[in-house]
């Protein structure tokens, strides 16, 4: 599946929002003392109950992350040589982001995961990165039904209360259905004559705010940071 559009669009806002001002880094003189580098993780506690098609993929729990890793600070350099590994698996760079999905078990999901990086000079990152919560849609469960009826979405985070926002569309043809930001409630019904017969919809929720941490330490350049961002979708098939 290809990445979400929602985590290019929340990572241009991120970049100019939400953070420190680009800051002068002074580089140590003590050449035994390595400069510091911008790390920016991004994490997405991924829930799909479906994906592409109501059969497809059922109940598919993953963490979704995403790894920015520069020289200096933010506007640095991409380190392309670097080795970064969650909950022991190896992240890839591509485009210059080190990248992967790694699966979850649905009866028992995390709410922590070590984080690993090893950089060509011989230093090594280690950071305990903490899953506040997991957003899960709980309805409707992938499925074929009928368009002419209005379609209840519900949704439930495992801890914590939040506001979210709600996407639906068409899947086959791109149109949108529905789309709504910070809703308090835990539902949201779209009426019959929303739904479109004869084809997929794609439905998604996501957390209308994200956990933010910053890292601090001689290690990390101002503005580094960790990002918590809990999802959910579903997929589901509509008949005439």
């Amino acid at each position: 599946m290809k990445r979400p559009l929602i985590l290019m669009a929340m990572l241009s806002c991120l970049s100019t929002a939400g953070m420190p001002l680009a800051q002068d880094v002074k580089v140590p003189e003590d050449s035994d003392q390595p400069a510091p580098v911008f790390l920016r993780v991004t994490i997405y506690p991924t829930a799909n109950l479906s994906r592409y098609d109501y059969n497809n993929d059922v109940d598919l729990y993953e963490i979704r992350i995403y790894v920015e890793l520069r020289n200096v600070d933010m506007t640095g350099d991409v380190i392309p040589d670097a080795r970064i590994f969650l909950m022991g698996e190896a992240l890839e760079l591509k485009n210059g982001y080190y990248e992967r999905r790694i699966r979850v078990v649905k009866d028992s999901l995390v709410d922590s995961a070590e984080l690993r990086i090893l950089i060509p000079e011989g230093r090594t990152l280690r950071e305990k990165i903490p899953i506040p919560d997991w957003l899960v849609i709980s309805a409707p469960r992938p499925e074929i039904r009928d368009a002419s009826r209005d379609l209840t979405v519900r949704w439930k985070f495992m801890n914590f209360s939040a506001p979210i926002d709600i996407h639906a569309y068409n899947f086959k043809s791109g149109t949108e259905i529905c789309a709504e930001r910070h809703l308090p409630s835990t539902e949201k019904t779209l009426p019959a004559d929303l739904i479109p017969p004869s084809t997929i919809v794609r439905i998604w929720v996501m957390q209308s705010w994200l956990s933010k941490r910053f890292l601090s330490g001689n290690q990390y350049a101002p503005g580094s940071e960790v990002l918590i961002i809990p999802w959910s979708q579903v997929f589901i098939r509509t008949n005439e």
